[in-house]
């Protein structure tokens, strides 16, 4: 045998000439640019292409409707009470039946006991409520309590009530102010911040009080005239006080001028008063002898 074919015979296989780094790399940027290119033609093919009408956006849960779309005859009372000592409130609601569930939240600010001159937010929320019952009636203590012993917070000012109303699904919004007055021997002037409602208590009470005067949101269920005429928002008086020996004077200051405007005084034994106004510009008054829910008409 040939000496060059036994050299063939014998020989090893020849190995692929190996991949250089650079030669692997330029196929990964061909791969990917390839897979951009295919996510590209995808987006302008089955999404750009779509106008606005052909993409669908769930509606947002959740939102709060503006509590001004609920009429008055269904807006619910409310009264804020305060015990012999202010310690507490007494929360009533009434005509509630137009929604499916009422929370409430009651703040205000209070005197902070471990800072002198300095003010801390306190507040109490509820739930509980059955807006199928005729009312809802609670007691919030205005401080904290431990073991059975109370601690009442002091200087309490700036209160807010927020009520979350539901209804077929929508939910609502109320926020009204109150605020705590203290009241006695001498003659005391309450009013709402800003002074829209304006009461001279006479200094013929004996010993001292508590009262609230507040935003009721509603008007009370037995009101037997058209809803449409009371001017809003309705402010009460709440007190365990006696009625006054000697009359207080009521001054209200509507925001919009008025025509043959009335007072009607719903008292806290559930009976109906109509007083005569006095008019000076947009300010009315009239003689008042108890606390009271006072419900303003007007023609207009």
């Amino acid at each position: 045998m040939p000496k060059s074919a036994k050299k063939r015979k014998n020989a090893k296989p020849t190995e692929p000439p190996a991949t250089s780094p650079q030669k692997l790399s330029t196929k990964y940027i061909a791969a990917a640019a390839s897979f951009v290119v295919i996510a590209l033609a995808v987006y302008f093919l089955f999404i750009f292409q779509k106008g606005p009408s052909d993409i669908k956006v769930d509606e947002e849960e959740g939102e709060i409707k503006d509590f001004s779309e609920v009429q008055l005859k269904d807006r619910p009372y409310v009264t804020l009470t305060p015990t012999v000592d202010g310690a507490e409130i007494i929360v009533s609601i009434e005509n509630m039946g137009y929604f499916d569930a009422i929370e409430y939240e009651l703040t205000y600010l209070a005197d902070d006991p471990t800072r002198s001159g300095e003010k801390i937010q306190r507040g109490s929320t509820g739930g509980d409520i059955n807006t199928k019952d005729q009312k809802y009636k609670t007691s919030i203590l205005l401080g904290t309590a431990s073991r059975g012993v109370r601690s009442p917070d002091r200087g309490v000012t700036d209160g807010k009530l927020s009520l979350h109303l539901r209804k077929d699904g929508n939910e609502y919004l109320s926020e009204s102010e109150w605020n705590l007055f203290e009241i006695g021997g001498t003659k005391t002037t309450i009013a709402t911040r800003e002074e829209m409602v304006k009461l001279e208590i006479p200094p013929t009470l004996g010993k001292t009080y508590w009262v609230i005067l507040s935003d009721t949101v509603g008007i009370p269920p037995t009101f037997d005239k058209e809803p449409q005429t009371v001017v809003t928002p309705t402010f009460g008086t709440f007190s365990i006080a006696p009625k006054f020996t000697k009359p207080g004077s009521l001054t209200i200051e509507p925001q919009n001028d008025l025509t043959n405007a009335q007072i009607h005084l719903y008292t806290q034994d559930g009976k109906w008063e109509t007083k005569e106004l006095q008019a000076k510009g947009r300010t009315f008054s009239t003689i008042v002898n108890n606390f009271a829910t006072f419900v303003l008409t007007s023609s207009q």
